[in-house]
């Protein structure tokens, strides 16, 4: 996508920088969250950090959702 002369990386260009991530880190943030929290200290990566930021996001809306749904089919005694 294009806004304002900017560019949004594809999935190929995003993969890629993933990838230089990777051999940035190491093995030493295997974590997601400790990977969020690295992009964030160096203020660089930015379509990655939001990227982790959405992969973060989703299990625990799924989760609620879940929790809820259980919450309003269990039956009142």
């Amino acid at each position: 996508m294009k806004h304002d002369n900017l560019l949004d990386d594809d999935e190929l260009d995003l993969f890629s920088k993933l990838n230089i991530l990777k051999k940035i880190i190491g093995l030493e943030n295997d974590k997601p969250i400790d990977i969020l929290n690295y992009i964030k200290r160096i203020n660089s990566f930015p379509n990655t950090y939001i990227a982790y930021r959405i992969m973060l996001t989703i299990p625990i809306s799924v989760s609620l959702k879940e929790f809820f749904k259980a919450k309003n089919n269990k039956k009142i005694t």
